[in-house]
This record gives C-alpha cells, structure tokens and sequence, in this order.
C-alpha cells in the first residue's frame, strides 16, 4: 500500500465517524474548492489544497512524496526526533520499517490544530446543546489555541524525517473520531447504577486495561463510586484539544450526567462540581492507543501483511470485530 494510499482510506474513516457529518464536509470542501476561485498571487500561494478533500487540518503527510510504499511502519502516539533516531537506528540493524505513523501532530498538522476545534460544536450539538451558544463560548478558546502554537518551533519534527528518510504521517483527529465513535456505542449506550460500573466497563477495553496494570487506571475526579450516572456523553475525546470551561455549565443544563474525558484542568474540574456532573477521567495515552488501533484493524483488512513496529506509548491490540 502507497502513503497515499493509507492516509486516503484513514481520512474516508475519519469522515464517517465526525460528528459533522458528511454531507456538512462536502458542503465545506465545495467552499473551499469556491475560494480557492477567486484567489490569485500570494493568496493563491498561501492556499492549502489539502482543505478541498481534507477536513482535518491536524492529520497530514508530513514528510514524503505519498508514492512510498508502506508494508512495515512504525507507529507511535508522539514520534518526533529522539523517535525519528531510534527508527533510524532500528533500519541501520536490518529491521525495515518504511515510515512511521504518528498520532499528536506536528509540522503544518499543529500549525492548523486550531481549524479542527470548530467540531467541538457539533459534537455537543449531540449532546443537545445549541450551536449559536457553544460557538460563542468556543470563540476565545480556539483563538488562545492559535496564539500558542503560533510561537511553537512547529517544523523541527518534519525536518528530521526528511533528513533521516523517514516517511511519516499524522492521524490524529482521525483517530481521535474513532475513539469518540467507539465509546458513544460501547461505553455511553449502555445502563449503569453507579459511577463505579462504568469504571469497569472501562477496564475491560484491552487498552484501558493495559493502561491501568501499568498504573494509569481510569479514575473518577468528580463524583463518587456510587453516584448514579444519569446521561453519559463522550467530551473531549475529539475536535482538536479541550473546550473552554463554560462548556459544563452548559451540558448541565442540556441534561448531561456523567462526562467521560480523557484530560481535565483544574478549572474545568471546578466547573464539573460546580454544576454537579460527575466525571471519569479515562487515561489519555490509553485511548489515543485505542484510535490507532481502530485505524490499523480497518487498513489491515486492505493490507493483511502489514508489519508493526510500536513506539512511544502504543501497543498493537487488534479486534476481530469492528
């Protein structure tokens, strides 16, 4: 299988798992592709074609011409220099790994994380809250995003791939769609009693599990182990990085019991107390792995030869179902 290829098919996955739903992707793409028009000189330049087929501005190719083949990858929740050098490493003692695939991303990916953060509006849409109001509160939180990785030294990672070699491809809101999907059907349709029972139901994803042998169990920050769990929702597991704190107060309202997440502030704890929604706060790494593992079970069903190699906190666990 070609780059392009893999990371083609990972977009269509991610596209039928985003809680925007298709049909409002392909009215973005036909936008873009309407801007793009009426474009010229250095605006036409500046254009990123990637946006007319795209929609995740934090998964990309960030380094390679997309023709190379990929039979043996390795695959890592954060890959950057120091991992970069291992592969390298790895290659030089006769393993062959043709590129590596990465989950937080880097280079152009971060630089455009912020695009991706919009989806957290539909995403509480189905959650119940009103768009107009979760856009307004969600305004200031993406533009302090954008203030931050503007500063950061975004191309460094991007730069050591293509001096060592290295192919390499970032999957993250991706997978992070994946995991939101997942959880939605396995964890939050279901009836529990108590906050305790969701806990292990947790711990019976083989990820999860692994995790919290390991010392990173999923806990609960808000509430307690026998608190009922009334309507549960998936927050955080996709649309860039966190929301802005007003956030809670506002699925309180909308009827939101329990919260599940996959990292919690100080201030956002505040809030969840404050308006009396419990919380479980699963292990980030843990459910990161997860989402690579649901891409990889759906490419492995297009390349059943693939060969992993796993780096930087992901396990390959393979399901038979999907």
């Amino acid at each position: 299988m070609k780059l392009n290829q893999f990371f083609r098919k990972a977009v269509d996955l991610g596209i039928a798992a985003d809680p925007r739903g298709k049909e409002q992707i392909q009215k973005q793409f036909k936008k873009e592709k309407e801007r793009r028009k009426k474009l010229e000189g250095i605006d036409l330049e500046l254009f990123d074609e990637e946006r007319t087929w795209n929609p995740f501005g934090d998964s990309r190719i960030i380094n390679g011409t997309g023709d190379e083949e990929f039979t043996s990858i390795a695959v890592g929740i954060d890959i950057e220099t120091p991992e970069l050098l291992l592969i390298d490493h790895l290659r030089k003692n006769g393993q062959r790994i043709d590129g590596a695939l990465i989950h937080h991303p880097e280079g152009r990916a971060l630089a455009d994380l912020p695009l991706i953060m919009p989806m957290l509006v539909e995403m509480l849409a189905e959650s119940g809250l009103p768009v107009n109001q979760t856009e307004g509160m969600l305004r200031p939180r993406i533009d302090r995003v954008r203030r931050s990785i503007h500063s950061d030294n975004l191309l460094r990672v991007g730069r050591a791939a293509e001096l060592l070699q290295v192919p390499a491809v970032c999957c993250h809101t991706i997978t992070d769609n994946l995991v939101y999907r997942y959880m939605e059907k396995k964890i939050c349709s279901q009836k529990f009693d108590e906050l305790g029972d969701i806990v292990k139901a947790l711990l019976e994803v083989p990820e999860y599990k692994y995790y919290a042998v390991r010392g990173m169990p999923p806990f609960i920050v808000s509430g307690g182990k026998s608190s009922r769990p009334g309507r549960i929702r998936p927050n955080e597991f996709t649309g860039g990085t966190n929301g802005p704190e007003e956030f809670f107060e506002a699925q309180a309202r909308a009827g939101v019991g329990t919260i599940l997440t996959m990292h919690m502030n100080d201030k956002s704890l505040e809030e969840a107390k404050k308006h009396h929604i419990n919380v479980i706060q699963v292990c980030h790494m843990a459910a990161d792995t997860l989402g690579m593992n649901l891409l990889l079970d759906h490419i492995e069903k297009m390349e059943p030869k693939l060969k992993v190699f796993e780096l930087s906190g992901f396990v390959r666990m393979k399901r038979r179902k999907l």
